[in-house]
């Protein structure tokens, strides 16, 4: 008969003390004499034929060391299944002493998953982003599309607003002396974007290819950095080249060329830019709210992780990483991912505990609901028919119905953005 009694160390390491009587580890010391029976050449015999006693008496040292570590495993074994626990990584074997009524016992270190104690995940104050898109704000996007699909045109007119400008600059000192290691080749700039010094920038205006000039900017006499207010810095600017952008006619013809479905007038185009950016800040606030709401339980329910989960963890990042970039050093994708690792590990336990606490399921009409929202009926039928498929959309539902919950219960304060 095998029994155990176990000590809690911390959040996830347990001491074992487990007794195993005489009748318990015979029949494993049995068992390691005929495996190295199979094994050995005796001899005077073929392998695997020597008689078991002289195989025991000639290998006897060995058959017990094997017969120990047998014991071992059966201890773990029957720890495990009557205890339900699941031991993580490398058991550490403290102490063996064999009793002279042929008992043993063993005090084994383990590590299992880490024990949660729920303290508080309710009641958490959190602000929620909530976005208001302008027309304003349409315009610019709509812009900036326009801008990426412009022709851009070689001019040999004067710099104007929103012209494109490639210029080497050499600061100089007040003699207009070059100053080593001050010259910047090749700076490209878009004039009025805001992007380089407005101060310099208003001073390239009227210029053309070839030219060259000497311009200059003084800082404020109260400019935070003392070792530049007041000081005048000067550059002699050569434009190597002046572009102009050509941008397309916001019209139907536009439009057509996005081939955007269901869109194909400007009002629609419009309209569907709105949407687009709602959608997007909205699950951009969504994702925010959510990230403060994980870090706010992980660090109201502190509890110990074991090494082993959070190498794991980083086993399966560094695998993806290596795959996209096989260059990049693990070292330094472990040292990146350590802190994430560890708290996605904490934030796993902690929604499965609060699952429980809760009796969060997910049923078959929560699945059909899924499936309502798929269009494509080819798409719900490869879901039905799927189970690793389906197994994982159930993972989704579980966890938006657990941060649901979370959410509505928590105290939440809407943060009105405009956008403009």
């Amino acid at each position: 008969m095998i029994t155990a009694e176990i000590t809690k160390l911390n959040d996830y390491r347990r001491e074992l003390h487990i007794k195993m009587e005489k009748e318990d580890l015979d029949p494993l010391r049995e068992k390691e004499a005929e495996n190295v029976r199979k094994e050995v050449q005796v001899q005077g015999f073929r392998k695997g034929k020597a008689p078991l006693n002289m195989v025991k008496r000639q290998y006897a040292q060995a058959i017990e060391a094997y017969a120990m570590e047998a014991a071992i495993q059966e201890g773990l074994i029957h720890v495990s299944e009557k205890e339900n626990m699941m031991i993580l990584g490398r058991p550490e074997a403290k102490n063996m002493d064999m009793k002279e009524d042929g008992s043993l016992e063993l005090q084994i270190v383990v590590e299992t998953y880490p024990e949660v104690d729920l303290k508080k995940y309710t009641g958490f104050e959190l602000i929620r982003d909530v976005y208001d898109i302008q027309d304003t704000f349409i315009d610019q996007t709509i812009q900036r599309l326009r801008e990426e699909r412009a022709e851009i045109l070689t001019v040999d007119t004067e710099i104007g607003d929103h012209y494109l400008v490639s210029a080497d600059l050499q600061e100089v000192d007040q003699s207009g002396v070059p100053i080593v290691g001050k010259k910047y080749n090749d700076i490209h700039l878009q004039m009025g974007k805001g992007r380089f010094d407005a101060e310099l920038e208003k001073q390239l205006i009227g210029l053309k290819q070839g030219d060259e000039r000497i311009i200059s900017k003084k800082y404020p006499d109260d400019f935070p950095q003392k070792e530049y207010a007041g000081k005048v810095e000067s550059y002699s600017v050569k434009i190597k080249k002046v572009e102009k952008q050509n941008l397309p006619e916001l019209d139907e013809e536009f439009i057509k060329d996005l081939s955007l479905s269901e869109v194909t007038t400007v009002s629609e185009f419009r309209e569907f830019t709105r949407r687009n950016l709602q959608e997007n800040y909205d699950k951009e606030a969504e994702r925010r709210l959510l990230d403060d709401l994980a870090r706010s339980i992980v660090e109201a329910n502190p509890f110990e992780v074991p090494q082993v989960l959070i190498e794991n963890y980083l086993n399966n990042i560094v695998e993806d990483v290596k795959q996209k970039n096989p260059r990049i050093r693990e070292s330094e994708i472990r040292q990146y991912y350590e802190n994430d690792a560890l708290f996605n590990i904490k934030w796993y336990y902690l929604q499965e505990k609060i699952e429980q606490a809760e009796k969060i399921t997910v049923d078959e009409s929560d699945t059909e609901t899924f499936l309502t929202t798929l269009r494509d009926e080819s798409i719900r039928e490869n879901y039905r028919k799927n189970i690793g498929l389906m197994e994982r959309a159930k993972d989704e539902i579980r966890t938006k119905k657990i941060t649901g919950f979370l959410i509505g219960a928590s105290k939440l304060t809407e943060n009105k953005i405009e956008l403009k």
